[in-house]
């Protein structure tokens, strides 16, 4: 599994993740779960890439940021050995809160072209880690906006 930062937006990011075993259901499909899992690590490695962990935002900074709300759309089965592209791009971005769009893709046979196979909206809170109230983003977390 490798992260690769987009040249779209200071906003997008591509991670990539090869479709196991552990992520099938018994008829061989990406179990519906799976897509959470999939997608939390697109969130980790997208705040890597700006030297940021869970642990960092916790230890050094106060933050944690917890799930408001998410809904989301499957479309076409991911399959064992699928290659997925996860977007994820920030819609909005408010005091404390920011939605985020994430789409798994997969490139359709002897094709490059792409196919949208699940999508999720999150509702991203940053949160005091002690109080557990939300409270502002740090201006450098959005860094080139």
């Amino acid at each position: 599994m490798t992260a690769i930062p987009t040249n779209k937006t200071p906003n997008e990011f591509i991670y990539v993740h090869r479709v196991c075993y552990s992520d099938t259901d018994a008829a061989g499909f990406v179990y519906h779960g799976r897509y959470l899992e999939i997608f939390e690590r697109s969130r980790t490695e997208w705040l890597a890439q700006y030297d940021l962990s869970p642990t960092k935002l916790i230890n050094e900074h106060n933050i944690v940021m917890p799930a408001r709300e998410l809904t989301m759309n499957f479309y076409k089965p991911g399959r064992l050995d699928d290659i997925l592209y996860i977007d994820q791009v920030i819609e909005h971005r408010g005091r404390t809160q920011v939605t985020v769009k994430q789409t798994a893709q997969r490139k359709l046979p002897d094709s490059e072209k792409l196919q949208v196979i699940a999508s999720a909206t999150l509702h991203i809170v940053c949160a005091d880690t002690i109080s557990l109230k939300p409270k502002a983003w740090p201006d450098w977390f959005f860094p080139a906006q």
